[in-house]
């Protein structure tokens, strides 16, 4: 396939001899001629101008559309930057001759009410604008561009060789060939992002419907403004969609699998014990509590409620640690984690402080009384004796 200018570039050359887009001939366009002129126009527009250098276009616009003298004037006080650059594209393309209404595009939508519309949120939002506020004209305003603007930029920019294989069928559907068009690589190629392919496919995803439509032959009003195709070729164009719209799906759907997980983040120990409520010391005993961040990431807690005089051991599940949440404990094996009354506590948490690791795993065992589950509840009644 040839190469041939971008149309951003033939945008700026022609904008050079005040060749701006036409609407000539309008009326013998097909909805896929008219649609393609509408998305060009409104390029050329926002590629070359600012929505304040475009605001003159929507009020000439509004003195050929009938507005009164003081409606033209509350429009024209309001600050220049609230006029953007789609309303004055809109301005601009039915000055030059663009039906405000056409069934077969935007839904059969009113262009022009849709403006009208556009103004007077405007005059209403800027109905206390003061004159002296307005930007000083020796100044020119550098329109800023959002990176949602220069995403969507970008994206049309990736289209140019599927709006020249689009022309080559609106020119020659006969000889067109959609399996000569590998629109993947070319995205590829592109280096087109999921942004880009959800971009790409919302601007051809109707005129696909469209054809749709027309192949199932259910829409007279379609069967009659593509009377000039053959079921034959109407298949070709529908497949050359569909081919885009799976290339923008697939890199989408790429992008979910190629993306890294995000790493979780990784939460102090000391704010996730911060609401746990438990005894520091002990006088009678002579017990001091550990750190209670040092529970987080272990696999035994030995705890005593000088309350109840319960001996107890916290065991983490296999493949778990304990951890906080709130006043309790989790991740503990319901069944191996039990508890002991204790008659002498004095004698008996002697003997546990100087038990070795090896004694510690039958020192609840040793101990002549039933056994108790434990539920995970700390209180300020609770010793934190050990972890391991």
């Amino acid at each position: 396939m040839a190469t041939t200018k971008s149309k951003s570039v033939a945008i700026r050359e022609n904008s050079k001899r005040d060749v701006s887009p036409k609407w000539d001939g309008h009326e013998s366009w097909s909805a896929e001629q008219f649609n393609r002129q509408f998305r060009i126009s409104m390029e050329y527009y926002r590629l070359e101008h600012s929505g304040r250098e475009l605001k003159p276009k929507i009020i000439n616009w509004m003195s050929q559309a009938g507005y009164s003298k003081d409606q033209i004037a509350q429009f024209k006080k309001t600050r220049d930057n609230r006029c953007n650059v789609t309303m004055g594209a809109i301005a601009a393309n039915l000055l030059k001759g663009m039906p405000p209404v056409r069934a077969d595009f935007n839904e059969g939508r009113n262009t022009a009410q849709w403006l009208g519309e556009a103004i007077q949120k405007i005059v209403i939002e800027g109905k206390n604008d003061v004159e002296d506020e307005e930007i000083d004209e020796a100044k020119p305003v550098i329109p800023q561009i959002t990176i949602q603007e220069r995403v969507r930029e970008a994206s049309f920019k990736m289209t140019e060789e599927i709006e020249d294989a689009l022309e080559n069928f609106s020119q020659d559907p006969e000889s067109f060939d959609p399996k000569a068009f590998k629109v993947m690589n070319l995205l590829r190629g592109k280096d087109a992002k999921a942004a880009h392919a959800r971009i790409i496919k919302d601007f051809y995803q109707r005129q696909y419907d469209e054809y749709l439509d027309l192949q199932e032959g259910k829409d007279e009003q379609l069967k009659e403004g593509y009377s000039h195709l053959t079921k034959a070729q109407v298949k070709k164009i529908v497949a050359f969609y569909h081919e885009i719209l799976s290339a923008c799906d697939m890199l989408a759907q790429e992008a979910k699998i190629n993306r890294k997980p995000r790493k979780a983040k990784v939460v102090p120990k000391d704010k996730i014990v911060a609401k746990l409520k438990f005894k520091k010391t002990d006088e009678p005993l002579k017990l001091v509590s550990i750190n209670p961040a040092d529970i987080i990431g272990s696999k035994e807690l030995w705890i005593f409620n000088t309350k109840t005089r319960k001996l107890g051991k916290y065991v983490a599940n296999e493949y778990m640690e304990l951890s906080v949440k709130g006043t309790s404990i989790t991740g503990f094996n319901e069944n191996t984690s039990i508890q002991k009354t204790i008659r002498k506590p004095e004698e008996k948490l002697k003997e546990f402080k100087a038990a070795g690791k090896v004694a510690l795993r039958k020192f609840l065992d040793d101990i002549n009384a039933t056994d108790t589950k434990m539920n995970g509840r700390i209180n300020e009644d609770v010793i934190l004796l050990k972890v391991a």
